[in-house]
């Protein structure tokens, strides 16, 4: 009988305690639905507080960022302007070289066409120099060549350059040689026209470096661009060019008729020159 009552009380108590349960549960979600919604508050406000700070703090990265990368490619654009500065320059003297050796050639060519044209024997050599000096001035009335004694140079050396006859040899050293040229008021050349060789005449330099003088024929049929040339009589062997008349004119006393030369060589400038010794050239 009274374990009978003790089951009966055990089941009378399951409704209870089920009611208990089911009580504590919806206060469990009345108190966190509750906190919740103040957390929510919450994060709303701290959200409202740094959400400004955030989008400077974003868009100071954003400048940054740009910054930096316009850096960088300002860094990198300036080294491929360097590169191809440097690339610019490379091929630009290049250039120079090529034009240089070109003009170098041409100017050997044309020594060797002026040399071509002279009388000498067959064991002839030729000295080539480069002109290392001159005189003040814009001519090259007088000047220094990188070539002397040692390379078979010797005084009274007959000096061609491009195109035509330069002047001569007056002093030598062991590796240097000083020229004084036919533009020089000190110098005088026998000529024959290149056309009839039987007009023959003296031309001589000036203080204003200019080229004039005389045929020995006062009835000589010159005319204006007739070339004259070495004759071979003195110092110069024959057939070297000199240069091209310009004007011609009769002296006060008629007795001889002048002429005005405009040089084959450029005395303005002159860089290479070939060197006849005496020696090889026919008397």
């Amino acid at each position: 009988m009274v374990n009978e009552l003790i089951n009966l009380n055990d089941k009378n108590h399951v409704p209870i305690i089920l009611t208990i349960v089911v009580i504590v549960l919806i206060m469990i979600i009345g108190f966190t639905s509750h906190q919740r919604e103040q957390i929510f508050i919450l994060e709303r406000g701290l959200g409202n507080v740094f959400l400004p700070i955030q989008r400077m703090i974003s868009k100071g990265m954003s400048q940054v960022e740009e910054s930096l990368v316009t850096l960088i490619r300002s860094s990198d654009i300036k080294d491929e302007n360097n590169q191809l500065r440097a690339i610019n320059e490379s091929l630009q003297h290049q250039l120079i070289e090529l034009q240089l050796t070109q003009e170098e050639l041409s100017e050997l060519q044309q020594l060797q066409r002026t040399l071509n044209s002279i009388d000498r024997r067959d064991d002839f050599f030729p000295v080539t120099a480069n002109v290392i000096a001159k005189n003040p001035g814009n001519w090259f009335e007088m000047f220094t060549i990188d070539a002397g004694s040692q390379q078979g140079v010797e005084k009274d050396s007959v000096v061609i350059g491009s195109g035509g006859l330069v002047g001569r040899v007056y002093e030598t050293g062991h590796f240097w040689s000083k020229v004084i040229a036919i533009i020089d008021n000190s110098s005088s050349v026998s000529f024959q026209v290149l056309r009839d060789g039987s007009l023959q005449g003296i031309i001589s330099g000036s203080v204003t470096n200019e080229l004039s003088g005389y045929l020995f024929d006062p009835d000589a049929e010159v005319v204006v661009g007739d070339q004259l040339i070495t004759s071979g009589i003195g110092l110069y062997p024959k057939g070297i060019l000199i240069g091209e008349v310009t004007t011609i004119d009769r002296t006060p006393d008629l007795l001889l008729k002048s002429v005005n030369v405009e040089p084959a060589v450029n005395f303005n400038r002159l860089d290479k020159v070939l060197v006849i010794s005496p020696r090889t050239i026919d008397e």
